[in-house]
C-alpha cells in the first residue's frame, strides 16, 4: 500500500508541498538527517526502515492540515510510487529533523546536507529520535541557538533522555509517543505455539539468560549475534513481511536494555507486534512499555504462550485501548 493509498486519493492530502495548495496548516521541512526515507511496504531490508511510525506521523500531519516539504531522497520503492523530494531550502515554519544513522565515515554528505538545511532555515527544530542510541551530533553545529531546538524522543523519562542524548543547554525535551496513527490488524490466534522475539541480545543478556529456559520462545534474528547462547535462530522478517510474520505467533516478547530501562523508552518491537494482532510481554521495569503483560522467569513465559486464544485476545484488546488513546505530535508543533 502506498502512502497515497494509505491517506485516500484527496490531493489536499498530497505528500508535497505545492504553491497552489489550498493547506492553510504550518508549512513542515521533513528530513531523516542521514539516509533515504521510506514511505511504503514495499521497502526493503530487516532492520532500521521506520516505515510504519513514519507513515503514521505523516498522516497524522496532514490530518492535522499541515503541509510537508521533503528534504530527504526517497527510497528506490518509495521513488517507485511516484514520490519526490526538495533539493534545496525551501522556506518553512518548522524544520523536522529524523534521527538516522550517526557514522560520519558512511554518512557524511547526508549530515553535510543536514547542516546545510539547518543554516538555511531561522525558526523552529524538532529532532524526532526514537533511538537512544542515534542522537543528534551536536558537535556539527558550534554556533547553534540551542533554545529552538526541541528533541522529541519516544520515552517517558525526557531528564534521562537529555542526558543519554548528550543535549546541550537550552534544547527542550519532550515526550512523543510515536505509534500514534498506526493501522491495527484484526487480533491473530497464531498458529505456532510460541512467543517471538525479533532482534539482537546486546544488553539483555540477563534476561535471555532466563527466558531461553522456555520451550516456547522463538529467536528470530542474525545467528552470529546469539553465539553466547544455545538456541536455534530464525531468519528475520524483510520489512513488508514483518506483520505476517508476528501474526503467525502466540505473543510477543519485548526485552530493554538498561538505556530503554531508565528513560522509559518505547521498545518498537512491542508496537509492532501488537498492530499486527499479538499480544505483547515483558519484564517490568520499563515506565514506556508499563502496558505490556509482565513476565519475570521462563515459567512466566510458558504459561503466557499457553493461554488460551479467548485469554490472549482480552490482553491484546486492553493493550491496543491502551496505545489508542496516546497523544501524537500536534502538541508540540504549536
Amino acid at each position: 500500500m502506498s502512502l497515497h493509498e494509505f491517506l485516500g486519493e484527496e490531493r489536499a492530502l498530497d505528500w508535497y508541498y505545492t504553491a497552489n495548495s489550498s493547506n492553510k496548516g504550518l508549512k513542515l521541512g521533513y528530513r531523516r538527517v542521514s539516509g533515504k526515507i521510506g514511505l511504503t511496504n514495499k521497502e526493503s531490508g530487516v532492520r532500521g526502515a521506520w516505515v510504519e511510525k513514519r507513515i503514521a506521523l505523516f498522516k497524522n500531519l496532514f490530518a492535522s492540515g499541515y503541509s510537508i516539504i521533503p528534504f530527504s531522497t526517497p527510497t528506490e520503492a518509495t521513488a517507485a510510487d511516484g514520490f519526490t523530494s526538495v533539493d534545496e531550502y525551501t522556506n518553512c515554519d518548522i524544520l523536522l529533523l529524523e534521527f538516522g544513522g550517526t557514522n560520519l565515515q558512511f554518512y557524511k554528505k547526508d549530515w553535510d546536507k543536514t547542516v546545510e538545511l539547518i543554516k538555511s532555515h531561522s525558526g523552529k527544530i524538532i529532532f524526532i529520535n526514537d533511538d537512544p542510541d542515534l542522537p543528534f551530533l551536536w558537535e556539527l553545529l558550534p554556533n547553534e541557538k540551542w533554545d529552538r531546538w526541541i528533541v522529541a524522543a519516544n520515552a517517558t523519562n525526557s531528564a534521562e533522555v537529555s542526558t543519554i542524548l548528550k543535549c546541550p543547554m537550552g534544547v527542550r525535551v519532550v515526550d512523543l509517543p510515536m505509534a500514534n496513527g498506526m493501522t491495527f490488524e484484526s487480533f491473530s490466534n497464531g498458529n505456532i505455539d510460541k512467543t517471538v522475539y525479533i532482534g539482537r541480545p546486546n544488553g539483555r543478556t540477563k534476561y535471555f539468560k532466563e527466558f531461553l529456559k522456555s520451550p516456547n520462545l522463538e529467536i528470530s534474528g542474525k545467528p552470529k549475534e546469539w553465539t553466547d547462547f544455545d538456541v536455534n535462530v530464525i531468519e528475520n522478517p524483510q520489512q513488508k513481511d514483518r506483520r505476517k510474520f508476528y501474526r503467525n505467533y502466540k505473543g510477543c516478547l519485548t526485552v530493554y536494555d538498561s538505556k530503554h530501562k531508565i528513560s522509559g523508552w518505547r521498545t518498537g518491537r512491542a508496537f509492532h507486534a501488537l498492530y499486527a494482532g499479538i499480544p505483547v510481554c515483558a519484564p517490568s521495569g520499563n515506565n514506556g512499555l508499563n502496558w505490556t503483560y509482565p513476565v519475570e522467569t521462563a515459567e512466566d513465559l510458558t504459561k503466557f504462550t499457553s493461554l488460551s486464544d479467548e485469554k490472549r485476545k482480552l490482553i491484546w484488546e486492553k493493550q491496543k485501548s491502551i496505545i489508542q488513546n496516546e497523544t501524537n505530535i500536534d502538541l508540540i508543533l504549536l
